[in-house]
C-alpha cells in the first residue's frame, strides 16, 4: 500500500538526480534499512520501477498514469498493468455505484473501438475510460463524443502545440493519419441514462497497425509526451463541460478537418451523400443533401471515392 510516508520517498527519489543510498535514506528518513525496504516494495508493488546497485537506490523514469501520479484524484484513477477493456471495467464500477473515475491500462486484449474494431496497442500508449454522469439524454450522445475528442484537441495544443483535427464521429487526425479513437457508451434510460462510459485510444508512444494510416503524438515530433499530462489535463477539460453540459457545434466545426463532400453507410444499411455543413447540438452530422440538411447520427463516413477515412 502507498501510504504517506511511502509517498514521501517517492517523491525523494523523483527530485534525485543520482543514485541515493540506502543508509543516506534511513537516516534522512530516521528509519530502519528494513522499514526502508518495506517502503521500497509497496512503490515497486505499486507500479514503480526501483532499481538498486552500488551507488545506491534511483527510480527508472516512466509517464505510466499510476494513481499516486494524480494529487487529489489518486482515489478514483484506476490502473492496470493489463486488463480485457478498459470500458468493461468503468461500467462495472458504475453499475456498482462510483461517481466518477478513469480506468487506465497499459495492455488490453479486447479492447475495442466503433463498429465493433480492436483496438491495438503495443505498449506507451494512452488506453482510459472516464466514468462520468452528466445530466444529458441519450440522443446528445454524439455530442458527448464530439465535446472529448474537442478537450482532447485542446489538451494536445496546449501541451505539445499539436494541430489536430476532429473527423465525425470519434477521431483525432494529423491530416489523413489517425491519431486517436474515441467511443461513448450510456447506461440507463434513454431519457437520462446513469452514467456514460468515455474511451479513448491515443498512440502516445507508438503508432500501430490499423486498416488506414495512423501516427502518434511521438511520430509528429513530440517524443518528450507524457501520458500522465495528457490524461490529467484532457479530464479536467472534458469533467469541466460534463458539471455544466453546453454543446456548441460551431466550436466542434472550427475544430474539424475541412468539409469536403462524403458518403455516409448508415447503420441502419442505407447510404447518404453530399456536403457536411457541421453538427447539430446533439452531435450529429449535418449532411446537405440537394436542398436538404439532413442530420446524421451515426454512420461509417467514406470520401465520395468510396475510400473510407
Amino acid at each position: 500500500m502507498v501510504n504517506k510516508e511511502t509517498l514521501s520517498l517517492l517523491q525523494r527519489l523523483k527530485h534525485a538526480d543520482r543514485p541515493v543510498s540506502g543508509a543516506a535514506l534511513a537516516r534522512e528518513f530516521g528509519v530502519s534499512r528494513v522499514a526502508l525496504w518495506k517502503r521500497f516494495e509497496a512503490l515497486r508493488a505499486a507500479g514503480y520501477e526501483v532499481c538498486a546497485d552500488r551507488a545506491g537506490y534511483r527510480l527508472e523514469p516512466t509517464d505510466k498514469p499510476l494513481p499516486w501520479e494524480f494529487p487529489g484524484d489518486e482515489g478514483t484513477v484506476f490502473h492496470f498493468d493489463s486488463l480485457a477493456s478498459t470500458m468493461d471495467e468503468a461500467s462495472r464500477l458504475g453499475l456498482e455505484g462510483l461517481a466518477e473515475g478513469a480506468v487506465v491500462a497499459e495492455t488490453q486484449s479486447l479492447g475495442r473501438g466503433r463498429a465493433q474494431r480492436r483496438w491495438e496497442s503495443a505498449g506507451g500508449d494512452l488506453l482510459v475510460t472516464l466514468l462520468v454522469r452528466p445530466a444529458l439524454p441519450l440522443s446528445f450522445v454524439g455530442a458527448l463524443g464530439l465535446e472529448a475528442l474537442a478537450c482532447l484537441a485542446e489538451t494536445l495544443a496546449a501541451l505539445y502545440n499539436l494541430n489536430l483535427s476532429l473527423k465525425w464521429p470519434n477521431d483525432l487526425m494529423a491530416g489523413p493519419d489517425k491519431v486517436a479513437g474515441m467511443l461513448v457508451e450510456a447506461f440507463g434510460p434513454s431519457d437520462q441514462p446513469r452514467f456514460y462510459t468515455v474511451g479513448l485510444g491515443l498512440n502516445v508512444h507508438t503508432v500501430p497497425t490499423l486498416d488506414r494510416p495512423a501516427a502518434s503524438v511521438a511520430s509528429l515530433g513530440r517524443p518528450e509526451a507524457d501520458r500522465r499530462a495528457i490524461l490529467a489535463l484532457w479530464r479536467h477539460k472534458l469533467t469541466a463541460w460534463v458539471r455544466e453540459p453546453r454543446p456548441e457545434p460551431a466550436r466542434w466545426a472550427a475544430l474539424s478537418s475541412p468539409f469536403s463532400p462524403v458518403s455516409v453507410d448508415t447503420f441502419d444499411g442505407n447510404t447518404v451523400s453530399g456536403l457536411p455543413q457541421g453538427f447539430d447540438r446533439g452531435g450529429s452530422l449535418l449532411l446537405r443533401c440537394g436542398d436538404q440538411s439532413i442530420p446524421i447520427r451515426y454512420g461509417e463516413v467514406r470520401r465520395t471515392t468510396g475510400v473510407a477515412i
